[in-house]
């Protein structure tokens, strides 16, 4: 039988739990024994990434969802994820049915108040039922979604508040540390207000402009800058929730690409499929423009930047 020679075993060790540490589950800055920061964990690594931002060293940060390829309307808490929950001083989920499985998990743990974020608690698009798209979702193949769109982390607004919040529950747990928590959220806040003022320039140019949306993502940021919502009914509901796209939908789709009722396809390559594929299609054959938008952040980036990509393709389009 083959031996590893003894100077190797630390070696092979050493790799075995790196790969354990490394398997399945909440991951990301995880907290060894000893760790005194806070340990935080949230539903996508959008949540993680600002709540980094604000508590720097101070934070501990898990996202369950840390991959392009998951899909957070349908994925299902580990055991791992909720052992992590369980742990954790602060927990940040999205709400309104985006995320449900924090939902399960956090009632389940019978989990403080004071401990769980819901985005969607503190953003403006969630308490206003006149605002455009807000009639758009529903429930639909299972998945119960909000009267709003619920993706308003493509709400830059949204995402100011919640950094008011998340300050506010991080000077709680850790006081000694709340002027460096509220400097780093100034400093956020600043950078989104730039954004922000951004996509207000973008409202001259691109107003009265019509996109359709594979998936219902990126709608917030595209209102803001003042195109209007074209998708036919039902089509982004239909993909989001994982059902068949009527070939009615369809027919109005290549109707509005090719007479030139749209301006732009907001393509979500998140969750692509032979149906997202087929409509892309109809698009490039209709010298449609077509923008990628992503649900959680792209490889070795974060919000701002991932932002900020978003608002300059848009001012490409504007150009």
């Amino acid at each position: 039988m083959n031996r590893l020679p003894l100077r190797s075993v630390p070696l092979a060790l050493a790799v075995i739990l790196a790969l354990s540490a490394c398997a399945g589950g909440a991951s990301g800055d995880q907290a060894g024994p000893t760790d005194d920061r806070i340990q935080v964990v949230t539903s996508t690594t959008v949540y993680a990434d600002l709540v980094s931002r604000i508590g720097g060293d101070q934070v501990a940060v898990s996202p369950v969802i840390d991959s392009l390829s998951q899909d957070p309307h349908s994925y299902e808490a580990t055991s791992r994820d909720k052992l992590a929950l369980s742990k954790a001083g602060l927990v940040v989920a999205n709400g309104g049915g985006y995320d449900a499985f924090m939902d399960v998990v956090a009632t389940d743990l019978k989990l403080d108040e004071a401990t769980v974020i819901t985005a969607v608690d503190f953003s403006p698009v969630a308490h206003e039922d006149d605002h455009p798209g807000n009639e758009s979702h529903d429930e639909h193949e299972g998945h119960d979604h909000a009267s709003y769109n619920e993706h308003i982390w493509y709400d830059l607004e949204s995402m100011r508040f919640l950094g008011d919040e998340i300050t506010t529950r991080l000077s709680t747990l850790r006081p000694e540390s709340a002027e460096s928590f509220k400097g780093n959220a100034a400093a956020l806040a600043s950078d989104l207000q730039d954004l922000e003022t951004r996509v207000a320039v973008l409202h001259g140019s691109l107003e009265a402009q019509h996109f359709s949306m594979t998936e219902p993502v990126s709608f917030h940021l595209l209102d803001a800058a003042g195109m209007v919502d074209a998708t036919p009914k039902g089509l982004s509901e239909s993909i989001e929730g994982g059902g068949e796209v009527s070939p009615q939908a369809y027919n109005e789709m290549d109707k509005l690409l090719s007479d030139g009722s749209i301006d732009l396809l907001a393509y979500n390559t998140q969750t692509e499929s032979p149906q997202t594929k087929r409509i892309r299609d109809q698009a490039v054959a209709a010298q449609v423009e077509v923008i990628d938008f992503t649900e959680t952040l792209p490889e070795n980036s974060d919000y701002v930047s991932w932002m900020s990509g978003n608002i300059r393709s848009l001012e490409l389009l504007a150009k």
